[in-house]
């Protein structure tokens, strides 16, 4: 029968030292999940910072702290990636797409993932960041028009159509 005593109270701590790492990870991934794609690349380097106070708050692992977040962040990523599939599987079933058409989106926004340096912009003033980013939103943008797709399905991908971009006309 409970007692309301913990023996040792180490149950407790293993508790505490386990749940308030995993709420506060969980409430930060709830965050993260409407934080576009370019601003989760540009910002890796302040969750560090993030990692290291979690750890030190909660007398945990640095490493064990780092690797839930880039589990979590390999995660989103993977479930982006099929929520990005299955809007243009979707756009072809409804006549929108052609296959062509999906796969070269797709293998556009692979390309630009993998060509994407968020370093880049770390020394950049705001309006120069804009500048560069408006560039990019040019770029993909005749991109698209060129192969007669609809900008718009490059963009849930990067967050963009939050900032107005790719409204249709």
């Amino acid at each position: 029968m409970y007692d309301g005593h913990m023996k040792g109270g180490e149950t407790y701590m293993i508790t505490k030292k386990i749940l308030l790492p995993v709420l506060a990870v969980g409430i930060m991934g709830a965050g993260l999940m409407s934080v576009s794609q370019v601003q989760a690349q540009a910002n890796t380097n302040s969750f560090s910072s993030l990692v290291e106070t979690l750890a030190n708050k909660f007398n945990l692992d640095k490493s064990q702290v780092q690797s839930v977040f880039d589990e979590h962040k390999v995660q989103m990523q993977q479930e982006h990636q099929q929520k990005m599939e299955n809007r243009l599987t979707q756009a072809v079933k409804e006549g929108k797409l052609t296959d062509a058409q999906k796969q070269a989106v797709l293998n556009k926004l692979a390309e630009f993932k993998k060509t994407f340096n968020a370093d880049a912009f770390k020394n950049m003033t705001p309006q120069q960041k804009k500048e560069a980013m408006q560039k990019q939103h040019n770029e993909l943008k005749e991109w698209a028009q060129s192969q007669g797709i609809d900008p718009s399905y490059l963009m849930p991908m990067f967050g963009m159509r939050h900032f107005g971009w790719f409204k249709h006309s």
